[in-house]
């Protein structure tokens, strides 16, 4: 249920089906259909689902603040376009540096002491910033990665795959995503680059069983990612 939840709500979704939305209804009034819906009123919609989906996220995962700002953000802007209440782009801004100023604030307090993440699914959700990420999970499942006008360090040197091969979803909306994995890891990258780049620069070597990390089989890592004018790199 959990992950149905997650699936409806994900910022890659709803990003996807606002193009698609826009893009069919621009073609269906250029092709002379009337077209009665202004759908540029509804953008705050966006907003409003992006900031849902990282407020349902589970607690090691949700960042309550971003997704806050970004729901009251969305409400107004909404409410705005149907001239119900008068929010202009001269309230958006100081809304902007605020939500920067406490942005600031809780990386340089609450998480200047932050350990590796122990969870055993990656779920990583990078929106108007970023930060590293290092999991030492002994049973990594894989996961999915979103960029939006952000970035993300992600380390998975400390990290054991639960199987030979692990999935890793990445989309990155200009934004950039960096993976770093152990030598003895084989990289299989599949995606769409839109104006951006996907790079493979590992070096591969198999494991010597000298390190204890895995002593069977190199382990497949497949990259299934996204870049539109943003980046997506793996590297060892």
């Amino acid at each position: 249920m959990n992950g149905e939840k997650d699936l409806m709500f994900s910022p890659r979704l709803i990003i996807g089906v606002a193009i698609v939305l826009i893009g069919g209804l621009s073609l269906l009034a250029n092709l002379g259909f009337r077209v009665d819906i202004d759908l540029w009123d509804y953008w705050p919609v966006i907003l409003i689902l992006v900031g849902l989906s990282m407020l349902i996220k589970k607690p090691e995962y949700r960042n309550s603040l971003v997704g806050s700002v970004l729901l009251i953000l969305g409400i107004l802007c909404l409410l705005n376009n149907f001239e119900i209440v008068d929010f202009g782009m001269n309230l958006i801004w100081p809304f902007v540096i605020i939500l920067i100023g406490f942005s600031i604030l809780r990386h340089g307090i609450a998480d200047s002491g932050r350990s590796s993440i122990e969870s055993d699914r990656i779920d990583i959700s990078a929106i108007l910033g970023g930060g590293d990420f290092k999991y030492s999970s002994r049973k990594l499942n894989g996961g999915k990665v979103f960029a939006f006008m952000g970035g993300a360090k992600i380390d998975l040197r400390e990290a054991v795959p639960l199987e030979d091969s692990m999935v890793v979803d990445v989309f990155a909306l200009m934004g950039g995503v960096e993976i770093i994995i152990p030598e003895n890891w084989h990289v299989t990258m599949h995606g769409v680059p839109v104006l951006g780049g996907m790079e493979n620069k590992t070096a591969f070597r198999r494991s010597d069983d000298t390190t204890g990390i895995r002593e069977s089989a190199t382990v497949n890592f497949i990259v299934k990612g996204t870049a539109i004018m943003g980046g997506i790199e793996v590297k060892n």
